[in-house]
């Protein structure tokens, strides 16, 4: 019943609130308004909550939920949607809660020697994250803009190329002989320490990686570490929740190799796990496919020569329009036979119908725009 309360609670408060995030556009934190409004809720919140109420958010549980479960969520929607602001909104908050959440690591070790210090940690953190994720503070693009543009990713830059072939020295590491030495060193760590090499192989990279990403033009990298950072953080979750449970000393090594698994190129274990579990999850599939259809045409657009380009296009219009409209037909005539042999279903509204035909009929009109 704890457990549930510790984590069912929040979550239900996550999944409510997302509709309501969606009614206002990101201001990248340079409203100051918005955030005096901010401080001014939290700090009347903080006072004057029932102490039941604040046991429940202000927890691990609480923080861990609100501030992974709406963020992954929405990363899901950012990727598969046909926009990239969204992408890089998102990842930003990917390397701002990333940065706290690792510098934040040993809290809980501090609080056992100086309970005074943690008394009201759990508030400050949940508040800390819910303004970085807020879209009216928008406190992870201000950050950005204030201090990882301009100071850290300079640094960054360098660092990712000197960590270009990090992915290469794991695998030199693991290789032949060595795997067994190196995991049995691993195995008889302290529990601590396997959890601070788990959670910083899971973070340091990935968030210099992001970083760099920020500053490029392209999406292509925005896409591959915001796919990461909402793969790692439910495992991250998983982990979390477990690891009092779980006291076998294998588990830190199993949490170790699915976050390699993760973020190494060489598997895309994130795109797997992103594509065939959570996109279908979310209810995503339809919107990713039409992602990838737009990946296609800029795929056509830089390869075919500009003389060639417009006739291919056209052609590739062409080619989703016929299929469009003969799925169609086919859909048209197995409703007509079905209707004569079975009363129509109630659970099918015209709405569902309307909606799912202009979703294929925007397949060629990706192809077709650039050709008009």
């Amino acid at each position: 019943m704890d457990n549930f309360l510790l984590y069912g609670v929040p979550l239900l408060i996550a999944a409510a609130s997302v509709p309501f995030l969606h009614r206002f556009k990101r201001t990248r934190g340079r409203k100051l308004l918005y955030h005096a409004i901010y401080a001014a809720v939290c700090t009347v919140s903080a006072l004057f909550l029932p102490s039941v109420v604040q046991d429940v958010i202000f927890s691990r549980g609480g923080v861990l939920v609100v501030g992974t479960m709406i963020p992954v969520y929405e990363s899901i929607v950012a990727v598969c949607t046909l926009t990239e602001t969204d992408d890089k909104a998102w990842l930003m908050y990917w390397v701002a809660a990333g940065t706290f959440s690792y510098a934040t690591e040993f809290i809980d070790q501090i609080t056992e020697y100086l309970p005074s210090a943690g008394e009201h940690w759990y508030e400050f953190e949940f508040f800390a994250v819910l303004w970085m994720l807020l879209p009216f503070t928008d406190g992870s693009a201000l950050l950005f803009d204030l201090i990882t543009r301009p100071f850290i990713a300079p640094f960054a830059r360098i660092l990712e190329k000197k960590l270009e072939g990090f992915g290469g020295f794991i695998l030199t590491l693991v290789n032949g002989s060595h795997i067994y030495f190196l995991w049995w060193v691993f195995l008889f760590m302290p529990a601590e320490a396997r959890r601070f090499i788990t959670v910083a192989v899971g973070t340091i990279y990935p968030t210099i990686a992001s970083i760099v990403a920020l500053t490029t033009t392209t999406g292509k990298d925005d896409v591959y570490w915001l796919t990461y950072w909402s793969c790692y953080s439910l495992l991250f979750i998983a982990m979390d929740c477990l690891e009092n449970y779980i006291g076998v000393r294998g588990f830190y090594s199993l949490c170790l190799c699915a976050t390699v698994y993760l973020f190494l190129p060489m598997f895309k274990g994130a795109e797997a796990v992103f594509r065939n579990v959570l996109v279908p999850l979310s209810g995503q599939y339809e919107n990713m496919l039409l992602r990838d259809a737009q990946i296609v045409r800029q795929e056509m657009e830089r390869k075919i020569p500009a003389r060639m380009r417009a006739n291919a296009l056209s052609k590739a219009a062409s080619l989703f329009a016929t299929s469009a409209t003969s799925t169609s037909k086919d859909a048209s005539a197995s409703s007509k036979v079905t209707s004569e042999a079975i009363p129509p279903a109630s659970d099918v509204s015209p709405e569902a119908v309307s909606e799912a035909s202009q979703k294929r009929s925007r397949l060629p009109k990706l192809f077709r725009k650039k050709t008009e």
